[in-house]
Parts: C-alpha cells; structure tokens; sequence
C-alpha cells in the first residue's frame, strides 16, 4: 500500500504586487503595531523567538519628533494577562504614540533590523501632509524595513479629526510618501468611518500599494469607585475579540472596492480568528493584544493555520482569500 505523503500547503503571498520592490512574505501573519514587545521595539522578548519565521513585523509607530504619549493609566485593566481576560475581553489602550522620533529609530533601530532574518515595516504618523512627506524623505537610502505602514487612524492623540476618516485626507497623505517612498506603502484605516470601501479606494487610487484594516475602535469605560475614567487620556483605542467581528466586516466590504491587498487586524486570538479575515478578502493578518498576552501566539496561530490547511487538503492560502465573499454588496 502507498502511502501519499502530506505535503505542505503553501502559504507565500505578495502583499505589493503593484511595485517594483514587491512585498512578498512567506506567510500571511504579522505581528501588529505597538505590541512587538514591552517598549513596541522587542524589549523583553525571548532571543528564542524565531521572527523570522513570522510573515513580517511592525514595530511601534513612530513620529516626525520625540512623543512622550498620554498620561496614565493607559491601559485598561491596567494589569492585563491571561487570566484577566478570560472574563475581560474589552482591552482598551491609550499610550499616545510615545517613542523617540523617527531619526532616533533609523539610526538605533533599523540596522538592528537589517541585521535580522526577520522582515519588519516600519509604522509612522504624522500631524499634517508636510510631516509625512518629511518623513517619508527621511527614510530614503535606509535599509532594514521592506515597506512602510502609514498609521493615520490613532484614536489616541490629541487631533481627532484622523486623516483615515476623510477621502482626500487619507489620499493626500498617500500621494505625499509615495511621492519619496522607496519601499511599499500600506495605508492603516479607521474602523468608524460611514463606508471604508470609500477610504480604501480613495487610498488605493492614490498609490497605496496595500491597506491594514483596521485600528482600535474609540471607546472608554469608568471606574465606579471614583466616577472617573478608566484611563488618564479620558478615551481609548477598544481592542480584543470586542472588535474582531467589527474588523471583519470591514474587510468583507473593503475587498469588494479595491483590487490591492488587505491586511486585517483586529482581535485575532486563534486560527479560527485569523482565517475569517481570509475569507472575508484579507491577504494577511496581524496579530496584536493576543501578542501582548502570549508572545508566542503569532507562530501557534501560523502552526494551527497550517494544521486547518491540511486537514482540509488546501494547497495555497491563495485558495483561502476572499473565499467567502458573495457578489451581493
């Protein structure tokens, strides 16, 4: 008897087919935004944490200038594990972009990077056009990220009107670092928009080569004790499996008015999680609050999206994208 040996399914995708450059990764999950450990650069991390098996890594955002970030407490419950999440699935953060600026993370974080097997994207905002146009001539002729993700929708900082929640806005910006960009440019949308097909054509048309749907959902809660806020910035970005369904549905709807990638994101704990992004139009998804809880929850996903894969004898993860669209809008 021949015994017909279990091959594995392929799971490489080119999330920029559009540019010269490419962005290809050998599969489809990422470590989001802001959760690449306790700093958002890998402090703390394991050396035994093999990231370059991970599709790619987006280390915290980072602005034109030094940014101190809100005050505290600015996250809720500020005491977040496992435990605490079984019975508290409604994450909220608020930590307001800290970092040292984006000429102090090319210098000291980018060799590292380049140094590494892993690929990583580096994520920046800025506070108007000419800020983002800046930084995208800053990142010219430095090596150690394959592509840049433009964070225009933070609910955390002090202007609330996001770039993500206009048309022109959105497309302005795009324009502006593609403009000077050498490497892929991924647009992060907003979750509260009237219609985010619009915004992701509107970013698509521009010269995104990608978009990342979608970023935390503005929410807050109380302390019952003291009738005040949970959190020092008052308001917050919700997180967690609260706004998994949510970000599906936004990728359901984007995935019918553009041809370029997706990436989803958003409450992403498990396969299951993950591979309904796939079917709703995704081509890869990121991974963050479960990756500030377990460290190895981005390579378990990776692991039991393989497992899924095989059981099911699908071949390519290609076969996966957009698997569950319907032609009705």
């Amino acid at each position: 008897m021949v015994v017909a040996e279990r091959v594995s399914p392929s799971l490489g995708i080119d999330l920029a087919p559009n540019h010269p450059s490419h962005l290809y990764v050998p599969n489809p999950v990422m470590i989001a935004s802001g959760t690449f450990g306790v700093d958002g650069y890998g402090g703390g991390l394991s050396e035994d944490l093999e990231l370059g098996l991970l599709g790619a890594v987006i280390p915290k955002t980072v602005t034109r200038r030094y940014r101190e970030g809100n005050a505290p407490p600015q996250k809720s419950p500020e005491n977040f594990d496992r435990k605490s999440f079984a019975t508290e699935p409604r994450f909220l953060n608020a930590c307001g972009l800290n970092n040292h600026g984006i000429e102090s993370i090319l210098r000291d974080e980018a060799p590292k990077w380049s140094a590494s097997d892993a690929r990583f994207i580096l994520s920046m905002s800025g506070t108007d056009v000419p800020e983002f146009e800046e930084m995208a001539q800053l990142t010219r002729g430095v090596s150690g990220f394959s592509a840049i993700e433009l964070n225009l929708s933070c609910p955390n900082v002090e202007k609330q009107e996001l770039f993500a929640h206009s048309m022109l806005d959105t497309s302005k910006v795009v324009q502006a670092v593609r403009k000077h960009a050498e490497v892929p440019v991924i647009a992060k949308l907003a979750p509260n928009v009237p219609d985010i097909g619009l915004i992701a054509a509107a970013a698509e048309e521009a010269g995104a080569d990608a978009i990342t749907i979608c970023n935390t959902m503005p929410a807050m809660r109380f302390d019952l004790e003291t009738f005040s806020p949970l959190l020092g910035n008052v308001t917050g970005g919700l997180s967690g499996p609260s706004l998994h369904p949510v970000a599906v549905a936004l990728v359901y709807r984007a995935a019918k008015m553009v041809k370029i990638p997706i990436i989803g994101v958003g409450g992403i704990f498990s396969a299951e999680d993950a591979i309904e992004f796939l079917l709703a139009g995704a081509s890869a998804v990121q991974i963050g609050t479960a990756n500030l809880i377990n460290s190895s929850a981005p390579f378990e996903i990776l692991q039991d999206i393989q497992s899924f894969m095989v059981k099911r004898e699908i071949c390519d993860i290609k076969d996966l994208i957009g698997a569950g669209q319907r032609d009705s809008s």
